[in-house]
């Protein structure tokens, strides 16, 4: 049985002590607030694409500031198993290559690479591979994963790859993000399942 909250008041990001929430009978929520820093398992209604979006644009923000040059690990929120059906692209295994839309980088608007999985991972490595073999340098980055405490192999967890923490402009000898056509996530440690999309602010 759901119940009639349709938002979260925005004072909601000032409670520094909060870790889980739980909004799964929220099924009139159509959007998530600003996370307090601390927050790292959160459950809601995942069939609505809004509410998933709000997610991972949370987990952007919280990342903002994370560049190739930098050693961060990414935030990991542990969220409902249902999740995963949000992602466009499913699977099993230890790593994923994924074709990428002509054009699919937009500048201001792209966020970064979404994932979700289920599983044991210590860490992964983000490719960024050409769409033409003729010497461009392929952008690699390795990023530690910074698990919540009470996670569970069982859960479906969900981190974002942030698009300033894997391009390196330095590399990229006058070359574009859109000369760019795949990209490869090869995970270390435990793989059930997985799920993977390109997020965008809107």
């Amino acid at each position: 049985m759901g119940n009639n909250l349709e938002y979260l008041p925005q004072s909601i990001s000032q409670l520094g002590s909060l870790q889980s929430l739980d909004l799964s009978n929220c099924n009139r929520l159509t959007q998530l607030p600003e996370f307090p820093e601390q927050l790292d398992t959160i459950y809601a209604d995942w069939s609505s694409d809004s509410i998933c979006n709000s997610l991972f644009w949370n987990i952007s923000s919280l990342q903002h500031d994370i560049y190739a040059s930098d050693s961060s690990s990414l935030r990991v929120f542990t969220s409902g198993e249902n999740i995963l059906s949000w992602f466009h692209h499913q699977g099993t295994g230890r790593r994923v290559t994924v074709k990428l839309p002509e054009n699919w980088y937009v500048r201001d608007n792209f966020l970064g690479f979404s994932v979700g999985y289920s599983g044991s991972l210590i860490e992964t490595k983000a490719y960024l591979i050409p769409l033409c073999d003729d010497g461009m340098s392929w952008m690699t980055r390795k990023l530690k994963l910074a698990l919540p405490k009470w996670s569970t192999e069982s859960n479906i967890h969900c981190f974002l790859v942030p698009f300033a923490g894997l391009w390196d402009t330095s590399k990229a000898n006058g070359k574009t993000p859109n000369d760019y056509g795949l990209i490869r996530l090869c995970f270390s440690g435990e793989m059930k399942k997985f799920g993977f999309r390109l997020l965008y602010k809107d």
